[in-house]
């Protein structure tokens, strides 16, 4: 290998390195959370969740290579061309064609590595973490289910929990219903009880001792049966397998190459299953192919002639991602409704960048302008003469605009001159520094953007094809989801945009000019450091005011794209579940909010060893206020120990005093994340009321105001880092935001974590993380030469 070709593939090496990271650790960036509360809260080992992370890796790694390959051969060919190395080679005779062996060369390498990924690693990868999820799930179903709350194990059936025993990890005191009571019912009210995960059907065992099985029918209730099961065991199937959740096509990605050729060829399939299979075995090299594709293309590509050539190409890299999965998603999707071949559909995009990357490899070898031949003369010659006869008659329009108001004007025979307003903040050199920071800030977050809407796409990509998801649906969840987005990697793209920003002008040395000028480190900071205020200020508006309906609509386009209900939620119009603090459990087919009246109620009422006592069943109760209300045609059971020993018919009304009331029945169960702060206070005002657990729910609660405050302590943490950049640049800038995102990430969800499970009041663990890295940071703010 020649020198040169080992001079271009170190250059390229570094910021491929780097770039792999990032993209890789934005897409791991939500199961860090979730890796922290299994060890944490379930008490996973961290050899388990070790193993589930490795698991996980190879479906974001594949598509993570091809990535970074683009990004660092754009970042290492600008530096050379913004250093004017590509010049002096071209003078030494080198062409564009030689350079391109060496990156060929390593494109084939990683092409190589990719494609073993892709037929070997993911089907077993995926296999395996099908497997390992089984397992932690039986593991710790039985902890995993908080006391006093409703459990809808399935779409049929729903439990509720008294108390845990977590020394025999077992619960005690165990209600099991229909979620959806009607005809004959049957209710078991067990003394103890256990949830145990089948690892390989994914469903879930209930066990349970000393059972009493509690039958009637609720449409001819004058029978009633009580019998005692010393041990009970059911079979219930999880959401996830009752709505096939290990879909087709994620069978697909965990299938062998051999596996998908058969289903392919298997004439008793769907027709729809079988181009899933046979699109399945061209992603398997279509992707990896992409790396000699994007090697292609980034030569021609990173060559420019400005000194910006590392953020140029960044945004070129994300924008080529961005078109190369739109044009591979969009082919999978008429390649499965059976428009387009396969091979024809998968492959489109590799041969659309291919004979881009020609066609400029070719145009830049021979040192021409990289528009096509016939539309050149137009854009250098009609369409920019065009733009400046444009531009001369606005100026001619803005001068005949002050004529005639000067002309209106009568002539003054004393002019004052006043000297022009000045503002001390900001000045110039703020407004400079602003603008550097605020064109890395759009940057990052354009990239993080995309990142995380391709990575999820091709998640989601297979739902898609399989349920023939309109492009307008597909458009509207993903416009609406960009908001959460925003939220969610806001504090890194703040982090990365500070360490940036002012590495490029310490790279530059106008930090050393600045500071020559007399001016402080710390006056320099503050432009960006308001900045950051103003921008987690927003990002608080957005949460108060945006976040709530569009996770909402998030919620209904992603239940369409599943072709699943909107949300299993246990207080709906059709089924309601409530529980106050009293052992006292309410069922009701419907309530009328503007009459106050409940149909079908039925009144469940437990002693302190959670036997059943009472039971009451009522067509209708109406609202007969402070508390009372007005029953109408039921039934009324007595029992001692779980023995019937009274039942009373209610043929007239009767008033009854319940704890329910109109406010509490009124209210609609929502996710944290679809109210806003004062509906969500509300709420657990309203659940604490009612006797339930809301960790969880207090700790999204303080969130809602703590998580938009990281974006200014990111800022923070990055400007005395940043000033110690010296001349690195950007790239070291980067690196640097990647390793500091991960321990701060790190730390946020261990503290996140422990708030869920109660070791920490909610206010400290939300608040913790950054109060830490706040202190951190002005400890090393002191140790600046400013």
């Amino acid at each position: 290998m020649r020198r040169l070709d080992r001079y271009i593939i170190r250059e390229i090496l570094g910021p491929l390195t780097l770039g792999f990271l990032v993209f890789t650790f934005i897409l791991l960036l939500q199961a860090l959370f979730k890796f922290a509360e299994l060890i944490i809260s379930r008490g996973v080992p961290v050899e388990t969740v070790g193993r589930l992370l490795a698991y996980s890796l190879p479906h974001i790694v594949v598509m993570t290579i091809p990535m970074a390959l683009l990004f660092g051969i754009l970042i290492a060919i600008g530096r050379l061309s913004a250093d004017s190395e590509l010049i002096a080679l071209r003078a030494a005779g080198v062409s564009l064609f030689s350079l391109y062996r060496p990156i060929l060369l390593l494109s084939a390498v990683l092409a190589a590595f990719n494609a073993y990924l892709m037929i070997e690693v993911l089907p077993r990868g995926n296999t395996a973490l099908e497997r390992l999820q089984a397992q932690i799930v039986s593991g710790g179903l039985t902890e995993e289910i908080e006391p006093r709350t409703f459990y809808p194990g399935s779409q049929d059936r729903l439990l509720y929990v008294f108390e845990k025993a977590p020394e025999e990890n077992r619960w005690k005191g165990a209600f099991l219903a229909k979620a959806r009571p009607f005809g004959d019912d049957e209710v078991i009210i067990a003394e103890w009880g256990q949830a145990i995960a089948d690892g390989d059907s994914s469903a879930i065992t209930l066990f349970f001792e000393n059972a009493y099985s509690h039958r009637v029918n609720l449409l001819e209730p004058e029978r009633y049966d009580v019998a005692l099961n010393r041990r009970v065991s059911m079979t219930l199937e999880t959401p996830a397998r009752s709505r096939s959740a290990i879909s087709s096509g994620r069978q697909m990605r965990s299938l062998h190459l051999r596996e998908l050729r058969a289903k392919a060829a298997e004439t008793s399939l769907q027709p729809q299953l079988r181009n899933l299979a046979r699109v399945e075995i061209h992603k398997k090299f279509a992707i990896p192919a992409a790396c000699l594709v994007f090697g292609l293309l980034a030569l021609p590509l990173g060559i420019t002639r400005s000194r910006g050539g590392h953020s140029s190409g960044f945004a070129v890299s994300i924008f080529i991602i961005l078109i190369y999965y739109v044009l591979l998603h969009g082919g999978e999707q008429y390649a499965a409704s059976g428009d387009l071949p396969p091979v024809l559909a998968v492959w489109f995009s590799n041969l659309v960048m291919v004979a881009a990357g020609f066609y400029l490899l070719v145009q830049r070898n021979r040192d021409r302008s990289l528009l096509l031949a016939r539309l050149e003369p137009w854009v250098q010659g009609t369409l920019w003469q065009r733009l400046e006869r444009l531009k001369g008659k606005k100026a001619a329009r803005r001068a005949r605009r002050r004529a005639a108001l000067e002309a209106r004007r009568t002539r003054a025979d004393l002019v004052l001159r006043l000297p022009r307003l000045q503002l001390r903040f900001p000045n110039r050199l703020d407004r400079y520094v602003l603008n550097a920071f605020c064109r890395m800030l759009v940057l990052a977050m354009s990239a993080g953007l995309v990142i995380y809407v391709v990575a999820d796409f091709t998640g989601k990509a297979d739902e898609i094809l399989k349920h023939g998801v309109s492009h307008q649906v597909v458009i509207d969840y993903y416009l609406y989801k960009s908001f959460a987005i925003v939220y969610e990697i806001a504090p890194i793209i703040v982090l990365v945009a500070t360490l940036v920003a002012f590495g490029l002008l310490s790279r530059n040395n106008e930090l050393v000019a600045i500071k020559a000028a007399g001016v402080s480190l710390y006056r320099l900071a503050v432009p960006v450091v308001l900045a950051a205020a103003l921008f987690s200020g927003l990002a608080g508006v957005m949460q108060s005011e945006v976040l709530a309906a569009s996770n909402s609509r998030v919620a209904e386009l992603e239940a369409e794209i599943l072709d699943r209900p909107v949300r299993p939620g246990i207080r709906r119009a059709d089924r309601q579940w409530l529980a106050d603090r009293g052992n006292v459990l309410y069922n009701y087919l419907s309530y009328d909010p503007d009459r106050r009246l409940l149909y079908r109620l039925q009144v469940f009422r437990f002693d302190r060893n959670h036997r059943l006592t009472d039971r009451l069943m009522v067509e209708r109760a109406t609202w007969a206020g402070d508390g009372w209300w007005l029953l109408e045609n039921g039934w009324a059971w007595s029992f001692d120990g779980n023995r019937l020993v009274d039942r009373r018919i209610i043929d007239r009304p009767v008033k009854h005093r319940l704890s329910l009331s109109p406010d509490l029945l009124a209210g609609e169960e929502r996710l944290p994340d679809e109210m806003t702060y004062a509906e969500l206070r509300d709420y657990i005002a309203e659940l604490a009321a009612s006797g339930q657990r809301v960790p969880r729910l207090e700790l999204a609660l303080h969130n809602k105001i703590a998580y938009p405050a990281i974006s200014l302590v990111m800022a923070l943490v990055a400007l005395p880092f940043s000033f110690r950049l010296g001349r690195r640049g950007a790239l070291y800038g980067i690196g640097l935001s990647l390793i500091l995102g991960i321990v701060f990430m790190a730390v946020l969800a261990a503290f996140t974590a422990l708030g869920e499970t109660g070791v920490l009041p909610p206010l400290i663990a939300v608040w913790s993380p950054g109060a830490i890295f706040s202190v951190f940071s002005l400890y090393l703010f002191l140790g600046i030469r400013t």
